[in-house]
Protein backbone atom coordinates (compact mmCIF):
# COMPACT_ATOMS: atom_id res chain seq x y z
CA UNK A 1 0.00 0.00 0.00
CA UNK A 2 1.34 3.04 -1.06
CA UNK A 3 2.08 6.03 1.53
CA UNK A 4 2.13 10.09 1.01
CA UNK A 5 3.10 12.33 3.93
CA UNK A 6 0.61 15.38 4.23
CA UNK A 7 2.74 17.52 2.11
CA UNK A 8 2.85 15.52 -0.57
CA UNK A 9 -1.08 14.81 -0.17
CA UNK A 10 -1.66 18.62 -0.92
CA UNK A 11 0.50 18.17 -3.80
CA UNK A 12 -1.62 15.63 -5.00
CA UNK A 13 -4.73 17.28 -4.30
CA UNK A 14 -3.74 20.32 -5.90
CA UNK A 15 -2.80 19.16 -9.13
CA UNK A 16 -5.89 16.48 -9.37
CA UNK A 17 -7.95 20.47 -8.73
CA UNK A 18 -5.89 22.45 -11.12
CA UNK A 19 -4.11 19.45 -14.12
CA UNK A 20 -7.01 16.99 -13.70
CA UNK A 21 -10.41 19.72 -13.50
CA UNK A 22 -11.27 17.67 -10.66
CA UNK A 23 -13.53 20.35 -8.22
CA UNK A 24 -12.55 20.97 -4.38
CA UNK A 25 -15.54 20.45 -3.30
CA UNK A 26 -15.82 16.81 -4.85
CA UNK A 27 -13.00 15.65 -3.00
CA UNK A 28 -14.66 16.89 0.47
CA UNK A 29 -18.00 14.90 -0.70
CA UNK A 30 -16.58 12.20 -1.54
CA UNK A 31 -14.33 12.27 1.68
CA UNK A 32 -17.34 12.80 3.87
CA UNK A 33 -19.98 10.50 2.05
CA UNK A 34 -17.44 7.31 1.78
CA UNK A 35 -16.98 7.98 5.89
CA UNK A 36 -20.89 8.36 6.93
CA UNK A 37 -21.41 5.03 4.31
CA UNK A 38 -18.30 3.17 6.09
CA UNK A 39 -19.59 4.07 9.76
CA UNK A 40 -22.88 2.56 8.45
CA UNK A 41 -21.68 -0.17 7.41
CA UNK A 42 -19.10 -1.09 10.07
CA UNK A 43 -21.72 -0.56 12.28
CA UNK A 44 -20.90 2.21 14.15
CA UNK A 45 -23.85 3.66 13.78
CA UNK A 46 -26.21 0.34 14.89
CA UNK A 47 -28.47 1.96 18.22
CA UNK A 48 -27.12 5.66 17.63
CA UNK A 49 -29.85 8.24 17.38
CA UNK A 50 -27.63 11.26 18.37
CA UNK A 51 -24.44 12.58 16.50
CA UNK A 52 -22.30 14.93 17.32
CA UNK A 53 -19.50 16.26 14.97
CA UNK A 54 -16.51 18.41 16.67
CA UNK A 55 -15.31 20.80 12.94
CA UNK A 56 -12.53 23.25 13.24
CA UNK A 57 -11.76 26.22 10.78
CA UNK A 58 -9.89 24.21 7.67
CA UNK A 59 -11.00 21.72 5.40
CA UNK A 60 -10.91 18.93 7.78
CA UNK A 61 -13.99 21.17 9.46
CA UNK A 62 -15.43 20.60 5.80
CA UNK A 63 -15.12 17.14 6.08
CA UNK A 64 -17.18 16.84 9.43
CA UNK A 65 -19.94 18.86 7.77
CA UNK A 66 -20.64 16.73 4.81
CA UNK A 67 -21.16 14.12 7.48
CA UNK A 68 -23.25 15.87 9.38
CA UNK A 69 -25.56 16.75 6.19
CA UNK A 70 -25.76 13.01 5.15
CA UNK A 71 -26.52 12.12 9.29
CA UNK A 72 -29.36 14.92 9.18
CA UNK A 73 -30.68 13.06 5.78
CA UNK A 74 -30.83 9.80 7.73
CA UNK A 75 -32.65 10.95 10.89
CA UNK A 76 -30.64 11.44 13.48
CA UNK A 77 -30.36 14.11 15.67
CA UNK A 78 -27.00 16.07 14.97
CA UNK A 79 -24.81 18.64 17.06
CA UNK A 80 -22.02 20.68 15.64
CA UNK A 81 -19.70 22.11 18.02
CA UNK A 82 -17.29 24.50 15.77
CA UNK A 83 -14.18 25.92 17.32
CA UNK A 84 -14.25 29.58 15.32
CA UNK A 85 -16.86 32.04 14.25
CA UNK A 86 -19.06 30.55 11.27
CA UNK A 87 -17.35 33.81 9.14
CA UNK A 88 -14.07 32.51 9.25
CA UNK A 89 -14.76 29.56 7.48
CA UNK A 90 -13.52 30.47 3.61
CA UNK A 91 -13.99 28.34 0.44
CA UNK A 92 -15.57 24.39 0.45
CA UNK A 93 -15.63 24.04 4.80
CA UNK A 94 -18.04 27.11 4.36
CA UNK A 95 -20.54 25.82 1.32
CA UNK A 96 -20.55 22.88 3.36
CA UNK A 97 -21.62 24.54 6.39
CA UNK A 98 -24.06 26.58 4.64
CA UNK A 99 -25.57 23.34 3.05
CA UNK A 100 -25.64 21.71 6.75
CA UNK A 101 -27.43 24.66 7.98
CA UNK A 102 -30.06 24.39 4.97
CA UNK A 103 -31.78 21.21 6.16
CA UNK A 104 -31.64 23.04 9.40
CA UNK A 105 -28.84 21.51 11.33
CA UNK A 106 -27.67 24.02 14.64
CA UNK A 107 -24.25 24.82 15.12
CA UNK A 108 -22.97 25.74 18.32
CA UNK A 109 -19.48 28.22 18.42
CA UNK A 110 -17.07 26.76 20.59
CA UNK A 111 -14.59 29.68 21.88
CA UNK A 112 -12.58 30.77 25.01
CA UNK A 113 -15.97 32.20 26.48
CA UNK A 114 -17.47 28.83 26.40
CA UNK A 115 -19.50 27.24 29.22
CA UNK A 116 -19.76 24.15 30.78
CA UNK A 117 -17.10 21.76 28.85
CA UNK A 118 -18.27 19.44 30.93
CA UNK A 119 -21.69 19.04 29.65
CA UNK A 120 -20.61 19.23 25.79
CA UNK A 121 -21.25 15.59 25.36
CA UNK A 122 -24.03 14.54 27.40
CA UNK A 123 -26.43 12.54 25.57
CA UNK A 124 -24.52 12.06 22.46
CA UNK A 125 -24.07 8.95 21.31
CA UNK A 126 -20.89 8.59 19.00
CA UNK A 127 -18.44 11.98 18.08
CA UNK A 128 -17.07 12.32 14.78
CA UNK A 129 -13.56 14.49 15.52
CA UNK A 130 -12.98 16.60 12.11
CA UNK A 131 -10.83 19.31 14.02
CA UNK A 132 -7.67 18.97 12.90
CA UNK A 133 -6.01 16.97 9.66
CA UNK A 134 -3.01 15.49 8.93
CA UNK A 135 -1.81 18.98 8.08
CA UNK A 136 -1.17 20.29 11.88
CA UNK A 137 2.19 21.60 12.28
CA UNK A 138 2.01 23.89 15.86
CA UNK A 139 1.18 22.54 19.15
CA UNK A 140 -2.83 22.39 20.07
CA UNK A 141 -3.75 25.18 22.96
CA UNK A 142 -6.92 27.09 24.25
CA UNK A 143 -10.45 26.04 23.93
CA UNK A 144 -8.95 22.93 20.68
CA UNK A 145 -7.68 21.29 23.23
CA UNK A 146 -10.29 21.53 26.04
CA UNK A 147 -12.16 20.13 23.15
CA UNK A 148 -10.07 17.20 22.11
CA UNK A 149 -9.57 16.55 26.29
CA UNK A 150 -13.49 16.28 26.66
CA UNK A 151 -13.94 13.99 23.31
CA UNK A 152 -11.66 11.44 25.38
CA UNK A 153 -13.25 11.98 28.43
CA UNK A 154 -16.67 11.54 27.28
CA UNK A 155 -16.67 7.76 27.12
CA UNK A 156 -17.98 7.75 23.46
CA UNK A 157 -16.27 6.10 20.59
CA UNK A 158 -14.39 8.77 18.93
CA UNK A 159 -14.46 8.85 14.49
CA UNK A 160 -11.60 10.71 13.22
CA UNK A 161 -11.50 12.30 9.88
CA UNK A 162 -8.45 11.49 8.33
CA UNK A 163 -5.99 11.39 11.37
CA UNK A 164 -6.89 11.77 15.27
CA UNK A 165 -7.28 16.00 16.20
CA UNK A 166 -3.63 16.45 17.67
CA UNK A 167 -1.59 14.39 15.67
CA UNK A 168 1.38 15.18 13.40
CA UNK A 169 0.76 13.23 10.38
CA UNK A 170 4.14 13.54 9.00
CA UNK A 171 5.94 12.07 12.52
CA UNK A 172 3.18 10.68 14.72
CA UNK A 173 4.47 13.05 17.16
CA UNK A 174 1.68 14.70 19.77
CA UNK A 175 1.23 18.50 18.86
CA UNK A 176 0.38 18.97 22.78
CA UNK A 177 -2.76 16.44 23.04
CA UNK A 178 -4.25 14.18 20.67
CA UNK A 179 -8.11 12.50 20.70
CA UNK A 180 -8.21 8.36 20.97
CA UNK A 181 -10.19 7.11 17.92
CA UNK A 182 -11.64 4.02 18.00
CA UNK A 183 -11.73 4.33 13.87
CA UNK A 184 -10.03 6.75 11.68
CA UNK A 185 -11.15 7.21 8.23
CA UNK A 186 -7.92 8.58 6.10
CA UNK A 187 -8.65 10.00 2.57
CA UNK A 188 -6.43 8.65 -0.50
CA UNK A 189 -3.18 7.12 0.93
CA UNK A 190 -2.67 6.33 4.31
CA UNK A 191 -0.09 9.17 6.08
CA UNK A 192 3.18 8.32 8.09
CA UNK A 193 1.85 9.57 11.37
CA UNK A 194 -1.14 6.80 11.00
CA UNK A 195 1.52 3.80 11.52
CA UNK A 196 4.30 6.04 13.45
CA UNK A 197 3.88 5.89 17.18
CA UNK A 198 2.43 7.33 19.52
CA UNK A 199 0.13 8.70 16.75
CA UNK A 200 -1.06 4.92 15.54
CA UNK A 201 -1.91 4.47 19.19
CA UNK A 202 -4.22 7.03 18.64
CA UNK A 203 -6.07 5.97 15.65
CA UNK A 204 -7.62 2.60 16.64
CA UNK A 205 -9.19 1.05 13.79
CA UNK A 206 -7.59 2.25 9.93
CA UNK A 207 -9.71 3.01 6.65
CA UNK A 208 -8.45 4.29 3.46
CA UNK A 209 -11.12 6.31 1.42
CA UNK A 210 -10.73 6.68 -2.03
CA UNK A 211 -11.90 10.10 -3.02
CA UNK A 212 -11.43 10.10 -7.05
CA UNK A 213 -7.25 11.46 -6.85
CA UNK A 214 -6.02 9.73 -10.25
CA UNK A 215 -3.65 7.12 -9.71
CA UNK A 216 -1.43 8.17 -12.55
CA UNK A 217 -0.25 11.50 -9.93
CA UNK A 218 1.72 8.15 -8.24
CA UNK A 219 4.09 8.82 -11.71
CA UNK A 220 3.86 12.64 -11.93
CA UNK A 221 4.45 13.48 -8.00
CA UNK A 222 5.90 10.38 -6.16
CA UNK A 223 5.29 8.65 -3.53
CA UNK A 224 6.88 8.54 0.14
CA UNK A 225 7.10 4.99 0.88
CA UNK A 226 5.22 2.00 1.17
CA UNK A 227 3.22 0.22 3.72
CA UNK A 228 4.15 -3.41 3.60
CA UNK A 229 0.78 -5.31 3.27
CA UNK A 230 -0.04 -9.18 2.34
CA UNK A 231 -0.92 -8.33 -1.41
CA UNK A 232 2.97 -6.74 -1.31
CA UNK A 233 4.46 -9.96 0.80
CA UNK A 234 2.51 -12.02 -2.09
CA UNK A 235 4.26 -10.53 -5.14
CA UNK A 236 7.57 -12.00 -3.82
CA UNK A 237 6.84 -15.51 -2.22
CA UNK A 238 8.88 -17.94 -4.18
CA UNK A 239 7.03 -21.57 -4.53
CA UNK A 240 9.12 -24.38 -3.47
CA UNK A 241 8.82 -27.07 -5.95
CA UNK A 242 8.51 -30.90 -5.49
CA UNK A 243 11.37 -31.79 -6.77
CA UNK A 244 13.87 -29.48 -4.63
CA UNK A 245 16.32 -30.32 -1.94
CA UNK A 246 18.10 -28.93 0.81
CA UNK A 247 20.59 -27.41 -1.83
CA UNK A 248 17.71 -25.70 -3.62
CA UNK A 249 17.26 -23.39 -0.88
CA UNK A 250 20.69 -22.42 -0.01
CA UNK A 251 23.22 -22.62 3.18
CA UNK A 252 23.67 -20.10 5.64
CA UNK A 253 26.25 -19.18 7.60
CA UNK A 254 26.07 -17.35 11.45
CA UNK A 255 29.24 -16.07 12.89
CA UNK A 256 27.85 -15.20 16.68
CA UNK A 257 28.00 -16.41 19.90
CA UNK A 258 30.36 -15.88 22.83
CA UNK A 259 30.56 -16.42 26.94
CA UNK A 260 26.75 -16.06 28.21
CA UNK A 261 25.46 -15.02 24.87
CA UNK A 262 25.27 -18.84 23.52
CA UNK A 263 21.34 -18.43 23.22
CA UNK A 264 21.71 -15.59 21.13
CA UNK A 265 23.42 -17.91 18.69
CA UNK A 266 21.34 -21.00 18.81
CA UNK A 267 17.97 -18.67 18.25
CA UNK A 268 19.49 -17.34 15.31
CA UNK A 269 20.60 -20.40 13.74
CA UNK A 270 17.29 -22.19 14.55
CA UNK A 271 15.03 -19.20 12.68
CA UNK A 272 17.10 -19.35 9.84
CA UNK A 273 16.51 -23.46 9.21
CA UNK A 274 12.71 -22.87 10.21
CA UNK A 275 12.19 -19.69 7.47
CA UNK A 276 12.89 -22.53 4.90
CA UNK A 277 17.36 -22.51 4.61
CA UNK A 278 18.30 -25.59 3.36
CA UNK A 279 21.33 -25.76 5.69
CA UNK A 280 22.74 -23.71 8.51
CA UNK A 281 26.15 -23.64 10.03
CA UNK A 282 26.65 -21.58 12.76
CA UNK A 283 30.99 -20.50 13.26
CA UNK A 284 31.43 -20.51 16.68
CA UNK A 285 34.30 -20.14 19.41
CA UNK A 286 35.67 -23.48 20.00
CA UNK A 287 35.39 -23.32 23.91
CA UNK A 288 31.75 -22.77 23.66
CA UNK A 289 31.26 -26.05 20.57
CA UNK A 290 30.42 -28.56 23.25
CA UNK A 291 27.43 -26.31 24.28
CA UNK A 292 26.24 -25.63 21.22
CA UNK A 293 26.12 -29.49 19.97
CA UNK A 294 23.73 -30.13 23.04
CA UNK A 295 21.84 -27.00 22.35
CA UNK A 296 21.24 -27.54 18.43
CA UNK A 297 20.00 -30.26 16.70
CA UNK A 298 19.04 -29.48 13.13
CA UNK A 299 21.67 -26.39 13.05
CA UNK A 300 25.67 -27.57 11.95
CA UNK A 301 28.48 -26.11 14.30
CA UNK A 302 31.89 -24.94 12.97
CA UNK A 303 34.26 -24.37 16.07
CA UNK A 304 36.82 -21.62 15.55
CA UNK A 305 40.04 -21.50 17.57
CA UNK A 306 38.93 -18.70 20.37
CA UNK A 307 42.56 -20.01 22.81
CA UNK A 308 39.84 -20.70 25.46
CA UNK A 309 38.58 -16.85 25.72
CA UNK A 310 34.79 -17.48 24.64
CA UNK A 311 35.16 -15.10 22.00
CA UNK A 312 36.44 -14.74 18.65
CA UNK A 313 39.95 -13.39 18.13
CA UNK A 314 41.37 -11.25 15.12
CA UNK A 315 43.10 -14.89 14.79
CA UNK A 316 40.08 -16.64 13.36
CA UNK A 317 39.63 -14.31 10.28
CA UNK A 318 41.33 -16.26 7.80
CA UNK A 319 39.29 -19.56 9.27
CA UNK A 320 36.20 -17.61 9.14
CA UNK A 321 37.19 -16.34 5.83
CA UNK A 322 37.70 -20.24 4.25
CA UNK A 323 34.43 -21.07 6.43
CA UNK A 324 31.82 -18.67 4.56
CA UNK A 325 32.84 -18.85 0.94
CA UNK A 326 30.89 -21.51 -0.35
CA UNK A 327 28.17 -19.93 1.76
CA UNK A 328 25.15 -18.44 0.82
CA UNK A 329 24.63 -15.62 2.80
CA UNK A 330 26.34 -14.46 6.29
CA UNK A 331 24.31 -13.74 9.09
CA UNK A 332 27.17 -12.12 11.71
CA UNK A 333 26.40 -10.30 15.15
CA UNK A 334 24.11 -12.34 17.80
CA UNK A 335 25.80 -12.39 20.52
CA UNK A 336 29.75 -11.96 19.59
CA UNK A 337 30.21 -9.47 22.42
CA UNK A 338 32.56 -5.97 22.05
CA UNK A 339 35.56 -7.60 22.61
CA UNK A 340 37.93 -5.14 20.49
CA UNK A 341 39.64 -8.26 18.38
CA UNK A 342 36.10 -9.40 18.43
CA UNK A 343 35.13 -6.13 16.53
CA UNK A 344 38.05 -6.14 14.39
CA UNK A 345 37.32 -9.02 13.04
CA UNK A 346 34.01 -8.41 11.62
CA UNK A 347 34.28 -5.43 10.26
CA UNK A 348 37.42 -7.21 7.86
CA UNK A 349 35.52 -10.19 7.64
CA UNK A 350 32.67 -8.65 6.39
CA UNK A 351 34.44 -5.51 4.03
CA UNK A 352 36.56 -8.40 2.90
CA UNK A 353 34.26 -10.83 1.37
CA UNK A 354 31.85 -10.65 -1.46
CA UNK A 355 28.63 -12.17 0.08
CA UNK A 356 25.32 -11.15 1.05
CA UNK A 357 25.47 -10.09 5.18
CA UNK A 358 22.73 -9.84 7.67
CA UNK A 359 24.38 -7.52 10.33
CA UNK A 360 23.06 -7.11 13.61
CA UNK A 361 23.33 -6.71 17.50
CA UNK A 362 27.24 -6.53 17.83
CA UNK A 363 27.87 -6.90 14.26
CA UNK A 364 26.40 -3.58 13.93
CA UNK A 365 28.21 -2.30 17.07
CA UNK A 366 31.49 -2.95 15.85
CA UNK A 367 31.17 -0.57 13.50
CA UNK A 368 30.84 2.45 15.59
CA UNK A 369 33.41 4.89 14.50
CA UNK A 370 34.04 3.38 10.59
CA UNK A 371 30.87 4.08 9.21
CA UNK A 372 32.78 4.72 6.33
CA UNK A 373 33.33 1.31 5.50
CA UNK A 374 29.80 1.19 4.66
CA UNK A 375 30.25 2.08 1.57
CA UNK A 376 32.75 -0.35 0.98
CA UNK A 377 29.85 -3.17 1.69
CA UNK A 378 26.86 -0.98 -0.05
CA UNK A 379 23.76 -2.85 -0.98
CA UNK A 380 25.41 -6.56 -0.33
CA UNK A 381 24.47 -6.12 3.37
CA UNK A 382 21.56 -5.05 5.14
CA UNK A 383 21.80 -3.97 9.10
CA UNK A 384 19.09 -4.35 11.30
CA UNK A 385 19.78 -2.07 14.50
CA UNK A 386 17.10 -1.55 17.44
CA UNK A 387 17.22 2.97 18.03
CA UNK A 388 20.11 2.11 20.99
CA UNK A 389 22.42 -0.01 18.82
CA UNK A 390 21.46 2.78 16.00
CA UNK A 391 22.36 5.65 18.41
CA UNK A 392 25.25 4.28 19.58
CA UNK A 393 27.00 3.99 16.08
CA UNK A 394 25.91 7.32 14.37
CA UNK A 395 25.86 9.28 17.67
CA UNK A 396 22.09 10.92 17.56
CA UNK A 397 20.24 10.14 20.52
CA UNK A 398 17.29 7.20 20.48
CA UNK A 399 15.08 10.09 21.60
CA UNK A 400 15.71 12.00 18.13
CA UNK A 401 15.72 9.14 16.32
CA UNK A 402 12.09 7.82 17.54
CA UNK A 403 11.07 11.45 17.16
CA UNK A 404 11.55 11.56 13.59
CA UNK A 405 12.22 7.87 12.11
CA UNK A 406 11.66 8.57 8.52
CA UNK A 407 13.72 11.28 8.14
CA UNK A 408 16.63 10.04 10.22
CA UNK A 409 16.89 6.79 8.64
CA UNK A 410 16.73 8.09 5.00
CA UNK A 411 19.39 10.09 5.62
CA UNK A 412 21.62 7.00 6.63
CA UNK A 413 20.76 5.87 4.08
CA UNK A 414 21.44 8.00 1.37
CA UNK A 415 24.84 9.13 3.02
CA UNK A 416 25.76 5.41 3.57
CA UNK A 417 24.66 3.66 0.60
CA UNK A 418 23.55 0.45 2.72
CA UNK A 419 20.18 -1.18 3.63
CA UNK A 420 19.20 -0.26 6.96
CA UNK A 421 16.22 -2.29 8.72
CA UNK A 422 15.18 -0.12 11.91
CA UNK A 423 13.53 -1.84 14.32
CA UNK A 424 11.15 -0.36 16.74
CA UNK A 425 7.39 0.74 16.32
CA UNK A 426 7.13 0.73 13.76
CA UNK A 427 10.08 -1.06 12.09
CA UNK A 428 10.66 0.79 8.88
CA UNK A 429 13.00 -0.57 5.53
CA UNK A 430 15.20 1.99 3.82
CA UNK A 431 16.90 0.66 0.31
CA UNK A 432 19.77 2.79 -1.03
CA UNK A 433 17.59 3.25 -4.20
CA UNK A 434 15.31 5.51 -2.40
CA UNK A 435 12.92 2.56 -1.35
CA UNK A 436 11.16 2.96 2.05
CA UNK A 437 8.70 0.27 3.85
CA UNK A 438 6.74 0.65 7.15
CA UNK A 439 6.15 -2.82 8.68
CA UNK A 440 2.89 -2.58 9.96
CA UNK A 441 2.98 -5.88 12.06
CA UNK A 442 3.95 -6.33 15.43
CA UNK A 443 3.27 -5.97 19.42
CA UNK A 444 4.52 -5.81 22.98
CA UNK A 445 5.25 -9.14 22.99
CA UNK A 446 8.05 -8.23 20.74
CA UNK A 447 9.66 -6.39 23.89
CA UNK A 448 11.62 -9.70 24.56
CA UNK A 449 15.41 -10.77 24.57
CA UNK A 450 15.74 -12.57 21.76
CA UNK A 451 13.35 -11.55 19.68
CA UNK A 452 16.22 -9.95 17.34
CA UNK A 453 17.72 -12.80 16.88
CA UNK A 454 15.21 -15.10 15.82
CA UNK A 455 14.58 -11.82 12.93
CA UNK A 456 18.04 -11.65 12.24
CA UNK A 457 17.75 -15.55 11.18
CA UNK A 458 14.36 -15.28 9.47
CA UNK A 459 15.87 -12.45 7.15
CA UNK A 460 19.19 -14.91 6.57
CA UNK A 461 17.33 -17.45 5.86
CA UNK A 462 15.37 -16.35 3.63
CA UNK A 463 18.33 -14.62 1.49
CA UNK A 464 19.33 -18.05 1.56
CA UNK A 465 16.45 -19.28 -0.45
CA UNK A 466 17.17 -16.03 -2.88
CA UNK A 467 15.57 -13.53 -2.32
CA UNK A 468 17.15 -10.33 -2.59
CA UNK A 469 18.18 -8.58 0.96
CA UNK A 470 15.46 -6.12 0.65
CA UNK A 471 12.76 -8.60 -0.04
CA UNK A 472 14.22 -11.05 2.48
CA UNK A 473 14.15 -8.01 5.14
CA UNK A 474 10.90 -6.66 4.50
CA UNK A 475 9.39 -10.40 4.17
CA UNK A 476 11.07 -11.44 7.33
CA UNK A 477 10.13 -8.23 9.11
CA UNK A 478 7.04 -8.74 8.22
CA UNK A 479 6.50 -12.32 9.57
CA UNK A 480 8.39 -11.53 12.49
CA UNK A 481 5.54 -8.94 13.54
CA UNK A 482 2.82 -11.27 12.04
CA UNK A 483 3.86 -14.45 14.49
CA UNK A 484 3.79 -11.83 17.36
CA UNK A 485 -0.16 -10.74 16.46
CA UNK A 486 -1.02 -13.96 16.26
CA UNK A 487 0.50 -15.20 19.40
CA UNK A 488 -1.44 -12.73 21.40
CA UNK A 489 -4.85 -13.16 19.62
CA UNK A 490 -4.83 -16.46 21.68
CA UNK A 491 -2.57 -15.55 24.55
CA UNK A 492 -1.22 -12.36 25.91
CA UNK A 493 1.78 -10.21 25.21
CA UNK A 494 3.50 -10.60 28.10
CA UNK A 495 4.41 -14.37 28.06
CA UNK A 496 5.94 -15.14 24.54
CA UNK A 497 9.36 -16.09 24.23
CA UNK A 498 11.46 -15.59 21.44
CA UNK A 499 11.38 -18.98 20.33
CA UNK A 500 8.02 -18.83 20.01
CA UNK A 501 7.84 -16.96 16.90
CA UNK A 502 9.07 -19.79 14.61
CA UNK A 503 6.48 -22.04 16.12
CA UNK A 504 3.36 -22.12 13.41
CA UNK A 505 5.70 -19.89 11.10
CA UNK A 506 4.48 -22.19 8.16
CA UNK A 507 0.97 -21.91 8.66
CA UNK A 508 1.34 -18.15 8.71
CA UNK A 509 3.34 -18.50 5.60
CA UNK A 510 0.27 -20.31 4.20
CA UNK A 511 -2.26 -17.56 5.13
CA UNK A 512 -0.38 -15.16 3.26
CA UNK A 513 -0.33 -17.11 -0.11
CA UNK A 514 -3.68 -17.74 0.24
CA UNK A 515 -4.27 -14.29 0.60
CA UNK A 516 -6.37 -15.21 4.17
CA UNK A 517 -4.29 -13.40 6.22
CA UNK A 518 -5.01 -10.40 9.15
CA UNK A 519 -5.89 -7.57 7.68
CA UNK A 520 -3.66 -4.41 9.49
CA UNK A 521 -5.67 -1.52 7.25
CA UNK A 522 -8.19 -1.48 5.25
CA UNK A 523 -9.02 0.14 1.85
CA UNK A 524 -12.03 0.86 0.60
CA UNK A 525 -13.70 1.87 -2.46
Amino acid sequence: MKMLTPQRMAQYDQYAINTWGIPSAVLMENAGRGAWRLMKEKGYLAGVSRVTVVCGRGNNGGDGFVIGRYALLDGFTVNVYLLCREQELQGDAALNMNLFRSLGGDIAEITDSSENPDRWFHGTHIIIDALFGTGLSRPVGGMEATMIEQMNRSGKPIIAMDIPSGIDGRTGAIMGTAAYATHTFTFAYPKPGHLLYPGAYHRGGLTVIDISIPSGLEEELGIDGYIVDGSLIREFLRPRYPWSHKGTYGHTAIVAGSTGKTGAAAMASLATLRIGAGLATLAIPASLNAVMEVKTTEVMTYPVEDEGTGRFPLSSLDDLTRFVADKTVVAIGPGLSQDQETMEMVRRLVTGIDKPFVIDADGINAFQGHLDLFKEVGERAVLTPHPGEFARITGISTGEINADRLEVGRRFVEEHGINLLLKGAPTILFAPDGTVCLNPTGNAALAKGGSGDILTGFISGLASQGYPLVQAAMIGAYLHGYMADRWVDLNGDADLLATDLCVGIGQAIKELESGKERIYIEKSL
